[in-house]
């Protein structure tokens, strides 16, 4: 059938279905519309066939719509733009998490998720409930070994719900974290599909309970990607052929864009300092910074485990706020923070880090713990937590520190894109037994 030429109203409909007969009747339903509506679906019409829309379901403890941009968010928006219908299943929330009120929902704008499925538009569809049991630690590992058949209530409820958007999938997206515990069922519903494993944290970092940590391990030969920005993370799948380090990125296009200038407002300080993300965030290393330099501003964006206590006038904490927002204050910052807990494996931070991919974009100067410190990054002035003349002469560094270069090694967010979706389909490899 040749398209160059416009086909009559009530044929055209016809004609599309005679091309796909014998395809789902969900799926055909979602190209015509595609196809009708102009939309980036319709990109599945090429030439003088019709293919089928590719599928990807991603598991992940992040919203669609949520204010902090992750990963999996730059990965999921590549795919749309690029003709995949996305699913994007929201776990790691439990009964738990509603009566106590959790503070990630903050970062939603109407601080409540949608329980079930919403279609956002022809490309994207988001699935979210609460389980009756979600993964936590007590803190204690005997504790956490004990409340490890109550956690498999998790597994229970989600593998009762990730069958409809899992078994005609053309690639499946873990990320670490309580997804991981479904990896065996996923992989038994979707025997024919891609099967990737994004480790964007180190969970026990995180603190974590064990038995997650030990899941990551046991199921990690299912997967045909291992995926992650951190030669110190890959490091725990020595012997995996699978494994393979994909760096983070930047979204070139909204940082080279026209970001007005935050700070021109209330008027600059001698320098104005910006913390890009909170996650691993020693809150009491801020203030000591604070304290020490009373003529520059320390701004802090991104949620807290709790509301932060009253603290220095220069210390400026913004919350949550839209990733342009947040890419503004850093493209007009002078220093980029990295005030990460110092604790055994925050090293990966040095190379699976956001924020300082966005540092490293606009050329600031940053300061961290010494564990973040690397010779392939020399403008990262490292400081002991424990010494308050570590922080004295570091901070003095910072002092005739300007910005400098583009960081030329920094991707753009297609790189990691174009990785996951070049990972080949399985051929019968996967032992579950």
């Amino acid at each position: 059938m040749d398209f160059a030429g416009e086909i009559p109203a009530p044929a055209k409909s016809d004609c599309i279905r005679s091309l796909f007969w014998g395809i789902k009747k969900e799926e055909l339903t979602r190209i015509l519309a595609a196809a009708e509506n102009n939309s980036p679906g319709s990109k599945a019409f090429v030439g003088k066939s019709v293919m089928p829309q590719k599928k990807a379901v991603i598991l992940t403890g992040h919203f669609p719509v949520q204010k902090r941009r992750a990963n999996i968010h730059w990965i999921s928006d590549h795919l749309q733009a690029n003709g995949w219908h996305v699913t994007m299943v929201t776990m790691g929330y439990s009964w738990v998490s509603r009566f106590r009120g959790d503070r990630r929902f903050k970062q939603l704008n109407g601080n409540r998720p949608q329980v079930g499925e919403t279609v956002h538009d022809h490309n994207l569809t988001s699935f979210f409930d609460y389980a009756p049991l979600h993964p936590f630690s007590l803190k204690q590992p005997i504790l956490d070994w004990f409340a490890r058949p109550f956690h498999q209530s998790f597994v229970w409820f989600w593998s009762r719900r990730l069958g409809r958007y899992a078994d005609d999938a053309d690639l499946v997206l873990i990320e670490s974290g309580p997804p991981i515990m479904l990896a065996a069922h996923v992989r038994r519903l979707a025997p024919k599909a891609a099967m990737v494993y994004r480790v964007s944290d180190d969970m026990r970092v995180l603190g974590l309970p064990d038995f997650l940590f030990r899941a990551e391990l046991e199921y990690a030969p299912l997967f045909d990607r291992i995926s992650m920005a951190s030669k110190q993370l890959a490091r725990r799948f020595a012997g995996l052929k699978t494994v393979h380090i994909d760096p983070v990125g930047v979204d070139k296009a909204t940082l080279d864009g026209d970001l007005p200038d935050p700070f021109s407002k209330q008027g600059r300080a001698e320098k104005e300092a910006v913390c890009a993300g909170t996650t691993q965030f020693d809150e009491q290393i801020i203030r000591t910074m604070a304290e020490l330099r009373p003529n520059w501003n320390f701004h802090i964006i991104g949620r807290l485990a709790k509301d932060p206590k009253p603290g220095p006038g220069n210390l400026i904490f913004h919350g949550e706020i839209p990733f342009p927002d947040t890419a503004a204050f850093v493209k007009h910052a002078d220093i980029g923070l990295a005030p990460y807990i110092d604790k055994p494996g925050v090293e990966y931070q040095t190379a699976q880090s956001n924020r300082m991919m966005l540092y490293r974009y606009y050329g600031l100067p940053m300061i961290g713990p010494e564990s973040i410190c690397d010779p392939d990054l020399p403008n990262v002035v490292g400081y002991d937590p424990g010494s308050d003349v570590s922080m004295a002469k570091a901070l003095l560094k910072l002092d005739h520190m300007a910005r400098g270069p583009s960081d030329p090694r920094v991707n753009d967010w297609v790189v990691l894109y174009e990785r996951i979706v070049s990972t080949p389909k399985p051929h019968g490899k996967h032992d579950l037994a």
